[in-house]
């Protein structure tokens, strides 16, 4: 009977062992989850902590980016949320200026929250419904994104750089 209460008891934890490998391995997926700017207001409104990745078609880095990542996601468990911009219209209307505007309802909506996005790729921290920080652009040489502030234009002489990874799971 001792002998049967050990091997059950050793099952039992046999189990619990596998499905907590099972587990831990489903926490480290990457997953990305397309949104519109409307799902990207709610989860700001809503106090929501993510990340937010902004891009667009025919974006050479972007590209570059999503490359990257498709290699190397493996053992990653991060959610990003991803935010296509093509047709949010953005123009800067000069030449010269270092903001954009937009005649685009989402692209206003979007330049409301985020008054100093320039380039793309863009990935925004948002921790608690505030947005904290930004990674801009991508080296791809150096898997590498320039980190800046959301309090103004990006400064590339002054920026920061940060492996994508290291950014995301931070």
């Amino acid at each position: 009977m001792k002998k049967l209460k050990n091997l059950l008891f050793a099952g039992v934890i046999g189990f619990a062992l596998c499905l907590g490998m099972v587990g831990c391995a489903a926490d480290h997926t990457y997953k990305q989850i397309d949104v519109t700017m409307d799902e990207v207001e709610q989860k700001i409104k809503d106090g929501d902590t993510f990340n937010l990745l902004v891009e667009r078609d025919n974006c050479p880095f972007c590209e570059q980016l999503n490359e990257y990542i498709e290699d190397t996601k493996e053992n990653h468990g991060v959610t990003v949320y991803r935010l296509d911009v093509t047709d949010f219209e953005f123009k800067r209307e000069k030449e010269e200026d270092t903001t954009l505007i937009s005649d685009h309802a989402d692209g206003k909506k979007f330049l409301e929250t985020f008054p100093y996005f320039l380039y793309t790729p863009t990935i925004y921290k948002i921790d608690e419904g505030e947005i904290t920080e930004a990674a801009i652009g991508y080296n791809s040489e150096q898997e590498e994104m320039s980190l800046w502030n959301v309090d103004s234009t990006i400064d590339w002489d002054k920026a920061d750089t940060i492996g994508v990874w290291e950014y995301l799971e931070s």
